[in-house]
């Protein structure tokens, strides 16, 4: 957890609600920004939007077709890449921002995704490489994919993260590479969820127009001291109408005028926000970390946020 900071000055009147985060990053090129409305997340969704893109080289007079169907080929490879994050059952609902770093590209290190279970359980993961490039975007699919494949196998939370670990070690293409993962479960009666942490920030936990941080018990990153992780499981209660908000630490180490954002600012714009549904909050929560970094160049990180939400008696509700 990062130490606490001084407040900082935040966006003021109605600075957040409705607006799109890309609205206020600039990033020297094209930025891809995902936030999607109350019905689930799926490739069509991303293909409506602006993922099909074409680098500044692959444009012009002078571009050669090979050039440009280069181009359109690995836009298109990238988009099959990401995750479907629609939830195959009845009352689920996810809303989702991803934008990379980097420009001219659909994919960073950050990674997520969200399984179904045959026995109702819904399991969730977030996670961060170490990094900036185009082989931790690639270090980061095969995390997300590993662990998708692991759920559907049955392992555990412990199994999957040591599984984890044993791909990051042999895939990563510098020894000092290591990522940071949160694991959720939310079992059928969806009266509390398991959550176990490798280094990743702690979530936001959403109840009856408020929010709080919720920490998952601490431990070390996979790969910083490989075969010494002491993950372990810990609980948190939940009542009807909950709600759960991942995210990446991208979304508060941007730049302000008191230094950075911080755990602490995030949670005081939440905060603020906590009236709204679930795609507006995400939108309001990335514009309003957005707006206070753009003075000092904006967000330079991955940023990744995912909501999770249910209705109907014993579930979550965004």
């Amino acid at each position: 957890m990062s130490s606490p900071i001084p407040p900082s000055d935040e966006p003021t009147g109605d600075r957040c609600g409705g607006h799109r985060a890309q609205e206020v990053r600039p990033r020297g090129g094209t930025t891809l920004r995902r936030g999607l409305s109350v019905s689930p997340l799926n490739r069509d969704a991303w293909d409506a939007q602006d993922a099909l893109q074409v680098p500044a080289w692959a444009r012009g007079g002078a571009t050669t077709e090979g050039q440009e169907g280069m181009a359109r080929d690995n836009t298109a490879l990238e988009r099959g890449l990401l995750p479907d994050l629609a939830l195959r059952g009845e009352g689920f609902t996810t809303a989702f921002h991803y934008a990379p770093g980097r420009a001219h590209t659909l994919l960073g290190g950050d990674f997520c995704d969200v399984v179904r279970g045959e026995d109702g359980s819904v399991h969730v993961v977030m996670g961060d490489v170490s990094g900036h490039g185009a082989a931790e975007a690639a270090l980061g699919v095969h995390l997300r994919l590993a662990w998708h494949t692991a759920v559907l196998c049955g392992q555990s939370q412990l199994e999957q993260l040591r599984l984890l670990e044993r791909i990051l070690t042999d895939e990563r293409a510098r020894e000092e590479t290591y990522a940071t993962v949160v694991s959720l479960v939310l079992p059928p009666h969806r009266r509390s969820l398991r959550m176990v942490s490798a280094g990743h920030p702690g979530f936001l936990h959403r109840r009856r127009g408020n929010v709080r941080w919720a920490e998952p018990r601490p431990a070390l990153p996979l790969g910083l001291f490989p075969g010494q992780g002491d993950w372990r499981e810990s609980e948190l209660a939940l009542s009807d109408g909950d709600g759960v908000v991942l995210f990446t630490d991208g979304l508060y180490e941007g730049p302000t005028s008191q230094g950075r954002l911080g755990e602490e600012g995030l949670l005081r714009l939440a905060a603020r926000l906590a009236h709204l549904g679930t795609q507006a909050f995400v939108d309001a929560l990335v514009h309003g970390a957005s707006a206070l970094a753009a003075p000092f160049g904006g967000l330079r990180d991955d940023v990744a946020v995912l909501h999770l939400a249910c209705e109907g008696p014993g579930v979550l509700a965004g």
